[in-house]
């Protein structure tokens, strides 16, 4: 009996032993940065001015129970808080309106904006913007242990249409929709309003009445106002903003020299992601890498000029400042694989760090073909496949976005519009 448990203990200790080995041997965290990120289409060249369209739907708004309409509203339409200006200001780019408190793009695919007097010219596209098929939408829930059982929750939806169209010819150029539906924050209900039923039927009766009641107005039109340039920008515009990346450290609890100078510079790229201090930057390790950076498109050339306007230059300089520090810290890291010996169980799980941390970091720059190569080097190491499939899946993803402006040639398309060259040389 001593002995069995003697051997308990022992395979006790070994299970939990290892399994402090592994969960100390790295940590893997996602770190955000900003940066340019490329949409779903693009303008086709020859356009160099837009202007904006609204037109909201003269159909009724519709009341949907569990999907199945049950008769309708008046049509959405402009009031004291809701103004065609509210819309066509965030997607026209004017930043000066003293009222303004909302997002712009400073313009579509750096495309000019142009009011609807100067708006018929060859080189010219209309935004036309269409919100339609608006509902209020309640689905009704069952919850058998209680003596009312019929509850529902509200949500409210509609479609987006966007179509660019030839000033001259009136021909679409691109179109794309997007179907929205939101479920109603708890706020929204109005004093009063009844949330549970005996039946299912007086359910649909009562909602069928009160839906449109239950459902705050504004909170449907600050919806469309808040997220009408987010939809154009993952269409056809160049968007620069905050996105996550996966980076890792080993275990502080090896003194390995290599360990320590990875985790130092980890958690330097941690407290920048933070709007802490900038890492230092090595010059004579740029320096002495030219061949590296080269090949891995690190080089740095000031192509300011092609960027017009505060808010572009400011996110030009800010990347270009970005790809210098990860140029830096890619080589610090290329660096520390050099040093690291995959036959030793501690030093494999840090070179493999350190291959995640190169592969996140061109992703941060948009280089996904050598963030991809490192990443093959990761899975080669036959360790924390998932997370390697994890940032795989991302990088893939991203690269997707961004082949489509090449063609099978790897070449850019003959169509796509001189304005995304500056980005797509980056």
């Amino acid at each position: 009996m001593k002995k069995r448990i003697l051997i308990l203990a022992i395979v006790l200790c070994t299970v939990f032993s290892n399994q402090k080995v592994s969960a100390q041997s790295y940590k893997s965290e996602h770190l955000s940065f900003y940066n340019f990120v490329f949409p779903d289409s693009y303008i086709p060249k020859g356009y160099r001015t837009y202007t904006v369209k609204m037109n909201l739907s003269n159909r009724p708004i519709a009341i949907l129970i569990d999907g199945e309409k049950k008769g309708g509203r008046g049509p959405l339409s402009y009031n004291e808080f809701f103004k065609e200006e509210y819309l066509v200001r965030p997607l026209s780019g004017t930043e000066t309106e003293v009222n303004y408190k909302g997002e712009v793009i400073p313009s579509i695919a750096d495309l000019g904006y142009r009011n609807q007097s100067s708006a018929k010219a060859e080189d010219h596209l209309i935004l036309d913007v269409l919100i339609d098929h608006i509902a209020y939408a309640a689905e009704i829930q069952e919850t058998k242990s209680a003596e009312k059982p019929f509850g529902y929750e509200m949500y409210y939806q509609y479609n987006v249409f966007f179509k660019f169209k030839n000033s001259v010819t009136d021909n679409v150029v691109l179109e794309k929709s997007f179907f929205v539906k939101q479920r109603m924050s708890a706020t929204s209900a109005s004093q009063g309003t009844i949330f549970n039923f005996k039946t299912r039927s007086e359910a649909v009766n009562y909602l069928t009445e009160n839906a449109d009641k239950n459902l705050i107005y504004n909170e449907l039109v600050t919806d469309i106002q808040r997220y009408m340039k987010s939809r154009v920008v993952s269409w056809v515009g160049v968007a620069y903003y905050q996105d996550t990346y996966l980076f890792s450290r080993i275990s502080k609890e090896d003194k390995n020299p290599v360990f320590l100078k990875l985790n130092q510079d980890v958690d330097a790229m941690e407290n920048w992601s933070k709007s802490k201090p900038q890492p230092t930057v090595d010059e004579a390790l740029l320096a002495s890498n030219t061949e590296f950076v080269e090949k891995n498109n690190l080089t740095i050339k000031d192509n300011s000029e092609a960027f017009h306007g505060d808010v572009n230059l400011r996110d030009y300089k800010n990347f270009i400042n970005k790809k210098r520090v990860f140029t830096d810290f890619i080589l610090k890291m290329e660096g520390y694989s050099k040093q690291l010996d995959a036959n030793d169980k501690g030093q494999k799980a840090a070179l493999w760090a350190c291959y995640i941390n190169i592969a996140s970091s061109f992703g941060v720059l948009n280089n996904y073909k050598s963030s991809l190569e490192f990443l093959q080097k990761a899975r080669s190491l036959d360790y924390q496949e998932r997370k390697v499939q994890e940032v795989e899946k991302e990088i893939k993803d991203k690269q997707t976005k961004l082949n489509i402006f090449y063609g099978t040639d790897g070449a850019i398309k003959n169509d796509v519009n001189n304005s995304y060259l500056k980005y797509l040389t980056l």
